[in-house]
């Protein structure tokens, strides 16, 4: 690959590229690390592992050592049902583990032939997405409300919404508790970061339309650019101007 992709979704960041190799940091996402070629050393406090694929836990500080490799980084927010299911079925009382190397070859085996055509970016990102649908297990799908069908409505529109939760109750005749707590039964992630989330892709969406930072920030709900940049450092652990800037195909889908 010459450049990297870079995908967001609610709930979710992936980078597939040349390695970023990092001093020692943390962030709120967990992260999952796949080489596509050889080990990953990962270094934290008390502990160096060396693995081809890992998970690391929310907040846990480490540093990524990758000499260079081809990788898959996927941050996953932990709040949504993935993120849930993750820390249950793979880290347990872990901070930092290893994950299942036939599962994570059979993901590099659909992947690594779709990557050299622009067209297939969608594919990608899908099956990366039901590879960690099963790794969570979390493939169930329940039936949306009408609800809550119309309140994602509301979030995805361009331009004014909204926001706030009093007003998204109201339109859907709903007590703002009872919102909360539908919305997160039905959409697996809970609204205030979900509504976080959509302005962070709002924003993204923005820069990659080649507006500048600090209207992209504006027009996303932010209070100004340093804002939305600690945001964006806070759940990823890189800043946005690296990450987009170095990407040769960038895909924002709020689902």
């Amino acid at each position: 690959m010459e450049q990297p992709l870079l995908f967001f979704s609610t709930g979710y960041f992936m980078y597939i590229g040349r390695a970023i190799d990092t001093v020692v940091h943390e962030h709120h996402a967990l992260q999952i690390a796949i080489s596509f070629e050889d080990t990953i050393e990962i270094i934290s406090p008390g502990s160096i592992l060396k693995h081809k694929a890992v998970i690391i836990g929310s907040d846990e500080p480490h540093e990524c050592r990758t000499q260079n490799n081809t990788f898959l980084l996927i941050n996953i927010d932990p709040e949504c049902k993935i993120g849930r299911g993750l820390k249950k079925a793979c880290l347990a009382d872990k901070k930092i583990a290893a994950l299942p190397v036939a599962m994570v070859e059979v993901l590099l085996e659909e992947i690594k032939p779709l990557l050299p055509d622009h067209t297939a970016v969608d594919r990608i990102f899908n099956i990366t997405l039901q590879f960690l649908r099963e790794l969570s297990h979390t493939e169930g799908n329940e039936e949306m409300d009408d609800r809550i069908t119309r309140v994602l409505e509301v979030l995805k529109q361009p331009g004014e919404v909204p926001l706030k939760i009093s007003h998204l109750s109201a339109i859907v005749y709903l007590s703002p508790s009872r919102l909360i707590h539908l919305f997160t039964t039905q959409v697996g992630i809970p609204i205030r970061k979900y509504i976080l989330w959509v302005r962070i892709l709002t924003a993204v969406q923005y820069i990659i339309n080649a507006r500048d930072i600090t209207d992209a920030a504006l027009e996303a709900g932010f209070s100004d650019a340093p804002h939305f940049n600690r945001t964006f450092k806070r759940m990823f652990g890189l800043a946005p101007s690296f990450l987009l800037k170095n990407s040769q195909i960038i895909q924002a889908y709020v689902k």
